[in-house]
Order: C-alpha cells, then sequence, then structure tokens
C-alpha cells in the first residue's frame, strides 16, 4: 500500500498531497498533488527517488529540484517527501508514524 502524507502550509496558505510508492530495487515513485504553483513545478520535475535521493545531504536530487523549483528553504514539503518516502520502504514504522501524527512546528515567540 502506497504512503501518503498531507503537507498543511498555513503560513502560505497552501496544501500538498504526496504519494510515495515502492517501485522496486531501492526506488520509489512520487505523486505530488498541490495548489502551490512553486511545488507544482517541482513536482514535475520528480517522479522518482533513489535511496542516495533519500540519505545523502550532499549532491541530493530532492532538495536541488526543489531549489530549482523556486521552493523556500522553509517550504515542507521536500521534508515530507523523505518521511514519506522513509516510511513506505520501511525505514521509519508505519505504525510509529502514524501513531505519533502529525509532525508539527510550533513558532513560541
Amino acid at each position: 500500500m502506497p504512503s501518503k502524507v498531507r503537507v498543511d502550509a498555513t503560513i502560505c496558505d497552501n496544501s500538498t498531497t504526496i504519494v510515495v510508492k515502492d517501485i522496486g530495487g531501492g526506488k520509489v515513485s512520487i505523486d505530488i498533488d498541490t495548489n502551490c504553483p512553486s511545488v507544482a513545478h517541482f513536482a514535475g520535475l520528480l517522479k522518482e527517488a533513489d535511496m542516495d535521493d533519500l540519505t545523502d545531504w550532499t549532491n541530493n536530487r530532492i532538495l536541488d529540484l526543489a531549489s530549482r523549483s523556486g521552493l523556500t528553504t522553509t517550504c515542507l514539503v521536500p521534508t515530507a517527501i523523505f518521511n514519506c518516502a522513509w516510511v513506505e520502504l520501511g525505514m521509519i514504522s508505519r505504525t510509529l508514524a502514524k501513531g505519533r501524527s502529525p509532525l508539527c512546528l510550533h513558532f513560541v515567540e
């Protein structure tokens, strides 16, 4: 069963749904539905990812495409992709992820 997350970016009033499916060989397919034009551009460029994309911070294709698509460094979508893919590949427990959802940022000052 594919993994699915929703990003509600209340600061910019955008919503994004990400579906990641294991396609074998350490690769995943990525489907992104959003109302954000920058994320939509990013979604058009990012259809698959491999283990290097999901685990290596240096020369990371996901982060590179996010930057080239105009996403800000504060955009939660790339991080959501990493988390969703890790759940899909069994690198994070699906039960744990769903049981501890949502992940939140709380601005306290």
